[in-house]
């Protein structure tokens, strides 16, 4: 692939990193607000982290049709699409603060996860964008665009609260326009998108190999477990916070966290492509479990502002170079047709987990404490370093065996 094969390239990573900004906004209020919000029309306080859990079930869910979905009608079609989702949200999660109904609320944060979906093929979306040289740069930028919502989204949840009564209805109300900004800065992206006629006779032809074989290659199996646990353990880490910041009487502090947690999550993006470029993709996956393991550390040590704030500064940190390492190891395993299926699988197995670490945050941290959150990271991190472990050595036998 040369640059002249795809026209406006850095254009439309620029695009693509502002429609992040966009979606991690969403993310980043429902993170901050959805918890304590909960609490306002709850009575067993353990279940505050379900609303969480539930948008990324709905990712999970979504993940599969929506990559489909953009193979079949195009990335640009697809994102349109999710963003209707977004609006969605901030209706349901209003209405449902206003009605004091739990399962409207759930209703909403589920539309947010539908939105959260579709919006994590941007990354992906990038790479195709960009030539072979450029897409570790393209996919980074991308998901750095949500250096956005630490500041936006941050400032929206932490200065919106209080606006209105019920609690949080402005906030939700106001973050309508994010969806909608989404779905304009959208269309001015230039992407190849698929030729009907030719994707039709491609699918008659063939589908690629089947998805159990690609998904026994040592790459993928990484590639997903790096995907997983990024996620998986910074969503069992972000949802507790709140909780725990509430009940150590830092509730007041708790968008300043999240906010620098938001900005350390995409920061490295800006120079984890180079790292790719220098390191490979196995060692990046490494550096992010090295910040996860510090980030459990601080974790443990203590209860304060200092503590919460580095926390989730090295788990941001962590996430991000663990999922653009996994990522761009998993670009490898797949061809052009057998894209949607690969990319859909991983991400269903990411937010499944990321949903059950969600579900579990609010009983960790309400039934046994913050100790138990950071304790319950640690085995997941140690699968990943196992995975990259393996991985190497199975390439290792591979290169003597030739």
């Amino acid at each position: 692939m040369n640059p002249a094969a795809i026209p406006h390239m850095k254009r439309n990573v620029a695009l693509l990193s502002l429609c992040q900004g966009y979606a991690q906004t969403s993310v980043t209020v429902v993170i901050s607000v959805s918890a304590l919000a909960s609490l306002l029309i709850l009575q067993d306080k353990s279940l505050a982290t379900l609303p969480h859990a539930f948008m990324w079930v709905a990712t999970a869910i979504v993940a599969t049709p929506a990559s489909l979905l953009m193979k079949k009608y195009g990335r640009r079609g697809g994102f349109a699409i999710g963003s209707i989702f977004g609006l969605l949200g901030c209706a349901f999660c209003t209405l449902g603060l206003h009605l004091g109904d739990f399962w409207v609320f759930i209703a909403g944060t589920s539309s947010f996860g539908a939105f959260n979906a579709f919006n994590q093929y941007l990354r992906f979306a990038a790479s195709e964008t960009a030539d072979d040289n450029f897409r570790p740069k393209a996919i980074s930028w991308v998901i750095g665009g949500g250096l956005i919502a630490a500041f936006v989204g941050g400032t929206l949840a932490g200065n919106t609260a209080n606006l209105w009564v019920p609690q949080y209805t402005a906030t939700y109300v106001i973050l309508a326009v994010a969806p909608i900004m989404f779905a304009i800065t959208i269309q001015f992206v230039r992407m190849p998108e698929p030729d009907q006629s030719g994707v039709l006779a491609l699918e008659k032809k063939s589908s690629g190999r089947p998805l159990k074989q690609i998904m026994k290659q040592p790459a993928f199996v990484v590639a997903a477990i790096g995907t997983s646990v990024s996620w998986a353990g910074m969503i069992l880490m972000m949802a507790a916070t709140p909780l725990s910041m509430k009940l150590c009487g830092l509730e007041e502090d708790v968008p300043f966290v999240i906010q620098w947690h938001m900005f350390a999550m995409f920061a490295p993006s800006f120079f984890a492509g180079q790292l790719i470029s220098r390191f490979g993709n196995l060692n990046v996956v490494m550096m992010g479990f090295v910040l996860f393991f510090c980030g459990i550390i601080s974790g443990l040590t203590g209860i304060t502002l200092t503590n919460f704030f580095l926390t989730n500064m090295l788990i941001g940190a962590g996430w991000n170079l663990m999922l653009i390492g996994s990522t761009s190891l998993l670009v490898t395993c797949h061809t052009e047709e057998e894209k949607g299926k690969v990319q859909g699988a991983n991400d269903t197995i990411a937010y499944i987990l990321a949903a059950i670490s969600s579900f579990f945050a609010g009983y960790l941290q309400i039934e046994i404490g913050w100790n138990a959150v950071m304790i319950a990271i640690v085995p997941q991190i140690v699968i990943v370093a196992g995975a990259v472990f393996w991985m190497r050595s199975v390439n290792a036998r591979a290169v003597t065996t030739h």
